[in-house]
């Protein structure tokens, strides 16, 4: 952890924060300025797109207008204007049904100039209220019935002849799906009085692309006129906010153009941008989610951010390696007194990168006082190893005499009984077990040897105590390579034996039981014995922690344990020298009844 009292902490801090500084005096003006032209950019390209629009609306308003113009106003070789004749189909009944048949064909003839001319318009209509209707298409609707059933025609009889512009999912003339149109209606007079409607029909992909923005569901389109929504892209679930949006622009009344933010009914904000038409009067709306239409911005925003990020985490680590320079020897000097262990040849050497002549100094006291620790250590190490060596070699002595005696006396009772494959068979294993446990090769085995050994040892015993002895063995491949301490399974089991066997008239059952937990090794050593005495199991846990205390203080117990606990601490001893802290044991009594014995080892990958 760094400290503030060192000279490097200081000059890393120091540079860091005017490094931070800097950075943010040059940056934060910097992301300002080009943030400010970001966002104009932005709010342009929105104004170009609903002035793009508000002018496609502009255009084709002023196609109506020249149609009804040329109607009104152009005349064919009877000095009859299209308007004129339908004035005399409506209001004069005593016509003759040739002038009512020449009337209608003047009429669709003009219908059909206009169309031709202005390929744009998908449908020009001429009708009455009484249900005379002329078309450039095809109509299979009720005239009459259609104009009664929409509410749109009574704005336009109450606008007295000015066009009014009118949005429909379907052409309403005609039963076939042709898709949404927009259309230009105005109320056709005549002398002073009305004679019907001219209606000028404009598919919508034609007029607005309606349908790109319908495949862009977070973008809205709204056409307002006369402060009431004509036209919204706008699903459902949107209708709240296209209302709010109608009532603010009403509200501050609306202007030839500008902008804002309103909260949607999801609660977030909407960016929208209108305006209004001097040729038609109609306002149109486009509103955008502003996490979207400002997206650039914040992904500027952020990269800025990294950039400026990164070049401090860069400037600070250069920093911080350089102040790491000045204190490298004395880290160096650190980290060598650090990796001196026991047992081990240390050549620890600081490292003079910059060929100082007091490293050189300081490189030679350190080697010399390294030597005479190193001498210090092998002393001490190789005074504990033969203090348990010889307490190793006093266990065996013990053991081997002893057991020797007994399995000779059953060596003659089986040669007495005659059972000469069981004498063979005993024989062979007191052999093996003789062998293995008075050589005097390594004190380091594997779990395999050692269950091999632990094996003929309870063979050997179940010949002599036949049926009062039984014992299961099970510990799996992956366990059977551990290295562990010769004599390490074997002095537990005849604990086993000497102090619950005689004390039980039942079967003695051992269990030796090996399994992986986690990172661990475990082997639990369990009988169904008289157990522990509290007392006792109390006692000889208290030996056992004094006994490994003082092994690792390379003192001599003042009270050595009694030479029946001897196997036992023994092999844990043995098994603080080889694993260090890296291991765990636990000795104590089974809930029903007998004693247990497991060790826990790390597993070495």
């Amino acid at each position: 952890m760094l400290s503030f009292k060192n000279l490097q902490t200081k000059l890393y801090v120091t540079y860091s924060l005017v490094l931070i500084i800097i950075a943010l005096i040059i940056s934060v003006p910097m992301y300002v300025y080009l943030k400010n032209n970001i966002e104009t950019n932005i709010k342009e390209n929105i104004g170009r797109v609903v002035s793009g629009y508000s002018g496609a609306l502009d255009v084709y308003s002023t196609i109506s207008n020249n149609v009804s113009t040329q109607m009104y106003m152009n005349r064919d070789n009877s000095n009859y204007t299209t308007f004129q004749y339908l004035n005399s189909i409506t209001y004069f009944k005593d016509s003759s049904p040739s002038e009512i048949l020449q009337s209608e064909k003047a009429i669709q003839n003009s219908l059909y100039l206009n169309a031709a001319v202005y390929q744009t318009i998908h449908r020009i209509n001429l009708f009455t209220p009484h249900g005379e209707f002329y078309s450039t298409n095809k109509a299979d609707a009720d005239i009459q019935q259609t104009i009664l059933a929409n509410d749109g025609f009574k704005k336009v009889e109450a606008a007295k002849g000015s066009s009014l512009l009118d949005f429909s999912e379907k052409d309403r003339w005609s039963s076939m799906d042709s898709g949404p149109v927009f259309s230009f209606i105005r109320q056709i007079n005549w002398d002073s009085h009305p004679v019907g409607f001219l209606e000028i029909q404009f598919k919508s992909s034609e007029l607005l692309h309606i349908e790109e923005i319908d495949a862009n569901q977070d973008k809205q389109l709204m056409i307002l006129q006369a402060g009431e929504v004509l036209y919204s892209s706008a699903p459902l679930a949107s209708e709240p906010s296209s209302q709010q949006l109608t009532n603010i622009l009403n509200k501050i009344g609306i202007s030839s153009a500008g902008n804002g933010i309103i909260t949607n009914h999801q609660g977030k904000d909407d960016f929208y941008m209108y305006q209004t038409s001097k040729e038609t009067g109609v306002t149109i709306v486009v509103t955008i989610p502003k996490s979207q239409l400002f997206a650039p911005l914040q992904l500027f925003r952020n990269v800025t951010l990294l950039s400026v990020f990164l070049l401090i985490a860069v400037s600070i680590f250069v920093y911080f390696i350089l102040a790491k320079i000045l204190t490298h020897p004395l880290k160096k000097l650190k980290k060598a007194i650090d990796s001196i262990n026991l047992g081990e040849k240390n050549e620890a050497f600081i490292d003079n990168k910059f060929h100082m002549g007091e490293i050189e100094i300081i490189n030679r006291s350190f080697l010399a006082l390294n030597q005479r620790l190193q001498d210090s250590l092998e002393e001490t190490v190789q005074f504990r190893t033969l203090q348990m060596q010889a307490k190793f070699d006093i266990l065996q002595a013990h053991i081997n005499p002893h057991f020797l005696f007994n399995m000779l006396g059953v060596i003659t009772v089986l040669s007495d009984r005659g059972q000469q494959k069981a004498v063979s068979e005993t024989s062979r294993k007191l052999s093996q077990f003789l062998r293995y446990s008075i050589s005097s090769g390594s004190s380091i085995t594997t779990i395999r040897d050692e269950l091999e050994f632990a094996k003929d040892y309870l063979d050997l015993l179940t010949s002599r105590y036949q049926h009062r002895l039984h014992y299961v063995i099970d510990v799996p491949d992956v366990l059977l390579n551990i290295p562990i301490p010769k004599l390490f399974i074997q002095p537990i089991i005849e604990n086993c034996i000497q102090h619950g066997l005689p004390d039980i008239d039942k079967q003695l059952d051992i269990q030796i039981i090996g399994k992986i937990i986690g990172n661990k090794w475990e082997i639990r050593i369990t009988d169904n014995g008289v157990g522990f005495d509290p007392k006792s199991l109390e006692t000889l846990n208290r030996n056992i922690q004094d006994f490994l205390e003082q092994i690792q203080t390379s003192q001599t117990a003042k009270e050595p344990v009694a030479i029946g606990g001897m196997g036992l601490v023994n092999t844990i001893a043995r098994l603080q020298l080889m694993y260090k802290e890296q291991y765990h044991f636990s000795i104590g009594n089974n809930e029903d009844c007998g004693a247990y014995v497991y060790f826990q080892g790390y597993i070495k990958l």
